[in-house]
């Protein structure tokens, strides 16, 4: 159900306000009305270009890392990124808005709706500050695609599949991208001209998870 839901709204906000915008139940718009008392937290990111194969989408998930485990509702704690960077020309920014802030971690990437590779391995955990634009850095897909696309069996291709224990994902902390502050802060005040707010990059955290489990088999969320 939540990635029907999740689906639905995405393709809403696609339709409406393109690719790069993300975050139900709560799609961002230029006259975004956002500022430091919010509960909520606005969460960019970058990407590379995706040369590799499909558009991509990407789960950011509300994250206990005491227990391991995902603590998102329907309607709350997650962003579910549409489409990513397709036929972009190099680096691209992506927001989306979670509800409320706190610690969030990437769940999977998934290409075109087919096969999700699931991060259980290792990923990337992130608190997020509410009332603040929150950078987590420079995100690259092609690895893990080119990974996926070259080990699967041929027969495997164009169904539904989630894959375990894949490479974690090419990730470049905030740290480590110069000039980080200046081209967000440029970003925001470009997509979102109302939004004035603290921009901070919270420290990344390495992680695990374990499989979540439906009555199609295992899955990278909780069911």
């Amino acid at each position: 159900m939540r990635r029907l839901v999740a689906i639905l709204i995405s393709i809403l906000a696609w339709a409406s306000f393109g690719s790069a915008y993300a975050g139900p139940p709560y799609p961002l718009r230029e006259n975004l009305n956002f500022d430091a008392n919010s509960r909520l937290a606005l969460v960019v990111f970058e990407a590379e270009p995706n040369t590799a194969g499909p558009p991509w989408l990407l789960d950011l998930l509300q994250f206990d890392p005491q227990t391991r485990t995902w603590t998102y509702g329907m309607m709350r704690g997650w962003s579910h990124f549409e489409a990513i960077g397709p036929g972009a020309s190099g680096r691209q920014f992506y927001a989306g808005l979670v509800d409320p802030g706190g610690v969030y971690a990437i769940n999977n990437i998934a290409a075109a709706s087919y096969w999700h590779a699931c991060f259980n391995g290792g990923t990337e955990s992130f608190t997020l500050q509410a009332g603040a634009v929150n950078y987590l850095g420079l995100i690259d897909p092609n690895p893990t695609i080119l990974d996926i696309m070259h080990t699967l069996p041929n027969e495997t291709h164009g169904k539904h599949l989630f894959i375990f224990d894949t490479p974690r994902l090419a990730y470049t902390p905030a740290s480590e991208r110069p000039n980080w502050e200046a081209d967000v802060t440029a970003y925001v005040a470009s997509h979102f001209p109302r939004v004035h707010v603290s921009v901070v990059a919270p420290e990344p955290t390495a992680v695990t998870f374990e499989r979540g489990h439906s009555m199609l088999g295992d899955i990278c969320e909780k069911y």
